[in-house]
């Protein structure tokens, strides 16, 4: 008998997410849709997201699914980077104003 493990596969056996991630294509014509379990959800998201931090991917994201951008998905490419720079920087203003009030607050 296989003992599982806690994602509920046997060892040597891949994730519902981990088969998704291996099907994600190249181009936003092959765009995979997130799945509708939340679950699978959201490890596909975590696989992504290590995937793109560690620099060992680009995987993208513009609402028709997951892909990994072509030659000729450049312009998407590019509005995927402004979205998530801008993301950055509204995540560390509002931190920073956070910061300001605790400080004026507490000091």
């Amino acid at each position: 008998m296989h003992q599982r493990q806690c994602n509920g596969t046997t060892p040597g056996e891949k994730s519902e997410a981990e088969r998704l991630f291996d099907r994600i294509g190249t181009g936003a014509d092959h765009a995979l849709r997130r799945p509708k379990d939340a679950k699978t959800d959201r490890q596909l998201r975590q696989l992504i997201a290590e995937a793109n931090a560690n620099g060992m991917d680009c995987i993208i994201n513009l609402g028709s699914g997951y892909f990994r951008p072509g030659e000729d998905d450049e312009g998407a490419f590019e509005d995927y980077i402004a979205a998530e720079r801008s993301r950055a920087r509204e995540i560390l203003r509002k931190a920073s104003r956070m910061q300001q009030t605790f400080d004026r607050r507490y000091q």
